[in-house]
């Protein structure tokens, strides 16, 4: 073989060792991104965890003091002024049902009788609630604080226009306990912001943070019958959502 011939199946055996070695090499490389990548994402998911067990902690903490200072709150009042709901394992929602508040038949005005009593707690209870809600924004949780009007599955009587509710008792059953419902959450709102109106803090909070809802008949208290009239009630509901 001549002298050339040897030369050019050198230059091709090391041209295609230099290929090998390039191939090797990006395989290097893409073996490292990859595993890069994987870390990365398991880092990711591991943060992701780690905040959601954060928020999911401090809207526990922060529930379970509200209900704790509500305790105490309700005590000072003689005992008569809201019920709360339990806080079991994993609720992220806590219900503030005003005690004995049941509105008469085709009646939407706030009872004298809790006039009295918001004169007395509006403030108290408010300051806690926002405080609550404070410490779960704190948290990185998205809080929300509902006021919630029930009624119990009986067609509204009256046509009073305190309720806003429309003419035809049968055929507007459902959304005249609706719209009584939601009348009776606006009434109490604005009962609830008179007594707050020398509180700067608690009614600012107050305006900025409470939504007013009515569900008719859609959610009666658990162990009773559509019907029975203390599903005709009124609650508040703080609640703490996660941000993923």
């Amino acid at each position: 073989m001549s002298a050339s011939g040897d030369g050019s199946e050198k230059s091709l055996a090391d041209l295609m060792a230099g290929v090998a070695v390039v191939f090797l090499l990006l395989a290097v490389i893409f073996i490292l991104e990859a595993h890069e990548q994987r870390e990365a994402a398991v880092r990711d998911k591991e943060a992701a965890i780690e905040k959601v067990d954060s928020q999911k902690e401090g809207v526990q903490e922060s529930l379970i003091a509200l209900r704790e200072d509500l305790i105490s709150l309700d005590a000072t009042l003689d005992g008569g002024f809201i019920a709360l709901s339990g806080l079991d394992g994993g609720v992220n929602a806590l219900e503030i049902e005003f005690k004995n508040m049941q509105f008469g038949l085709g009646q939407c005005r706030t009872p004298p009788a809790y006039v009295e009593q918001f004169e007395r707690g509006a403030v108290p209870l408010i300051h806690r609630v926002c405080k609550a809600v404070e410490a779960m924004r704190d948290a990185g949780a998205e809080p929300s604080i509902i006021l919630e009007g029930h009624t119990d599955d009986r067609p509204f009587l009256g046509t009073s226009w305190e309720c806003g509710v429309r003419e035809g008792v049968a055929r507007y059953s459902f959304e005249n306990n609706v719209r009584a419902s939601a009348a009776r959450a606006q009434e109490v709102f604005f009962t609830v912001r008179e007594q707050l109106r020398d509180a700067g803090y608690e009614r600012d909070c107050f305006d900025s943070n409470f939504v007013v809802s009515g569900r008719g008949q859609t959610a009666p208290r658990p162990g009773t019958d559509g019907s029975e009239p203390e599903n005709r009630r009124l609650v508040i509901r703080v609640r703490g959502d996660l941000r993923l």
